[in-house]
């Protein structure tokens, strides 16, 4: 009687297997135009969204240009996050092509945001007073995040997903405490280090504007669009004058430049992300990449001192 038992008792696990699978609720599929955004969705989903990055790791948001697949992917989505201000303006064709359209959040938009201008000398205004264009980096301000991010996230994800609520917002409250800690850790780690800095691209104003950090110059106005040596000279004078140690460098952007004014300058490069890459545990979700960049930034100020 052993042997009858006992496959009487596989076919039962195979059963339940079966039953398990026929009862677990079909992940929902989120696509979201930029790593960042992708983690956050992937955080807040309790495991019940399936998220993917039409960037993918390494590539640089600026350059980034949709894949022939990329229309798919869209179509089959019950949600699409974009950042908006001319940071992912192709999402838009993605969208006109795709045959089915998708719940659409575009987080630039979101009512109690508080874009910041697109550089500090902004000077176009719309019809209600407000600057014509805004920086898109909106996630490296982590409180943001917290206060209305996360939030229109998740009651995105409620729209598509009611009986998810629970699991969402209890996602949510462990992604805004795990935010407090992050805020605090943040300021511990720059405190006691200068406050200005070069970047590569002006990538870090929200950052910047949070924790009362200074940009005093970038390396490249645009993505991409070298500096004329007149421009160059004119950095390396505002980056001597205020004895910054180290010009932030990004992995997905190529650092020549930068290490020249570095070199002329008697400086470093330090490396800082704003993607980040589920590759890298260092960089692979939210709260971690945000460490990782205050850390750099922590090096990159130095003391302040001359």
């Amino acid at each position: 009687m052993r042997r009858p038992l006992l496959a009487m008792g596989a076919a039962l696990a195979g059963l339940a297997a079966v039953a398990s699978a026929a009862t677990a609720p079909t992940p929902i599929r989120v696509v979201a135009t930029i790593q960042p955004i992708a983690m956050l969705v992937r955080e807040l989903g309790a495991g019940r969204v399936a998220v993917t990055s039409l960037v993918p790791p390494g590539a640089s948001l600026h350059t980034f240009a949709p894949r022939p697949g990329d229309v798919a992917a869209v179509e089959e989505t019950g949600l699409f996050v974009e950042v908006g201000a001319g940071l992912d303006t192709w999402a838009a064709k993605l969208e006109n092509a795709a045959a089915k359209r998708p719940e659409r959040l575009v987080l630039i938009e979101l009512p109690g945001l508080d874009p910041l201008p697109a550089d500090a000398h902004e000077r176009d205004l719309d019809a209600s007073g407000r600057p014509a264009r805004f920086d898109p980096h909106v996630w490296l301000d982590p409180i943001r995040v917290r206060d209305v991010v996360a939030p229109a996230l998740v009651a995105a994800l409620v729209r598509i997903d009611p009986g998810g609520r629970a699991e969402y917002d209890t996602a949510l409250a462990a992604l805004r405490a795990r935010i407090d800690e992050l805020d605090a850790e943040i300021r511990r780690t720059l405190e006691g280090h200068g406050t200005k800095f070069v970047a590569f691209h002006g990538a870090w104003r929200y950052f910047a504007a949070r924790y009362g950090l200074e940009e005093i110059g970038v390396v490249e106005e645009a993505p991409g669009e070298e500096p004329a040596p007149r421009e160059i000279a004119r950095l390396v004078e505002a980056a001597r004058a205020a004895h910054v140690p180290a010009i932030l460098t990004e992995p997905q952007l190529n650092p020549r430049i930068a290490a020249t004014i570095a070199a002329e300058l008697g400086a470093g490069t330090v490396t800082v992300d704003e993607q980040g890459d589920p590759r890298d545990p260092e960089r692979a979700d939210y709260v971690a990449l945000m460490r990782f960049d205050a850390r750099a930034f922590a090096r990159a100020l130095g003391n302040g001192a001359p």
